[in-house]
């Protein structure tokens, strides 16, 4: 991630300050298989794993920072591990979802993190991404306080994630709430005939 200072610093109480909005849609859109890998690319503290953890198999978070991923060690059950989400550390069709919640805007390179996430997902499998919808004024307002914080965000409209989700041969499609200010986009790597 580009801005590590700041994960490594509020990482003890970044859990307590950031909530983790309703897991459901995301769930329902990952439609996780029981014994199925899941990889939480971005996944910091693991909060997001940690809620999915009972719908899945096996659970990993990703991130490059330690200070986060220590913090994901003290929840069982999932396998913290530091890596750039640009340069993965695992073979090709390692897992059944990928999922990338809130995480993309931190990405050094988001094309570069995708194709990565497409790369290590297995034919038929979901990858997930949820962010902040930069359309919506509120989201405008978060990604300017995040500028002034000298944190490196790069927020892109979901048609543009969209984009870089089929660049990497996935099928797509973008969900929107409007109550939240989220939305999603879903790929889908297509099964090897």
């Amino acid at each position: 991630m580009g801005s590590n200072w700041l994960f490594e610093w509020v990482a003890p109480f970044y859990d307590a300050a950031i909530r983790f909005l309703d897991p459901e849609p995301l769930a329902h859109y990952l439609a996780l298989p029981a014994d199925g890998r899941l990889l939480d690319l971005g996944g910091g503290t693991g909060r997001v794993a940690w809620a999915l953890r009972g719908q899945v198999g096996a659970a990993v978070v990703a991130d490059a920072a330690r200070g986060m991923l220590r913090v994901a060690r003290r929840r069982p059950g999932l396998l913290p591990v530091q890596a750039l989400a640009e340069r993965l550390p695992f073979p090709n069709a390692s897992f059944d979802r990928v999922v990338i919640v809130d995480a993309l805007h931190h990405f050094i390179d988001a094309g570069a993190a995708i194709r990565e996430a497409a790369r290590v997902l297995r034919p038929g499998g979901r990858l997930v991404i949820e962010e902040p919808d930069i359309g919506r004024w509120p989201v405008k307002g978060i990604a300017l306080l995040e500028r002034l914080l000298g944190l490196r965000s790069r927020f892109l409209p979901g048609e543009a994630i969209e984009a870089l989700a089929r660049s990497s041969d996935l099928q797509t499609r973008i969900e929107r709430d409007a109550r939240s200010f989220r939305l999603w986009v879903i790929g889908w790597k297509p099964s090897e005939a």
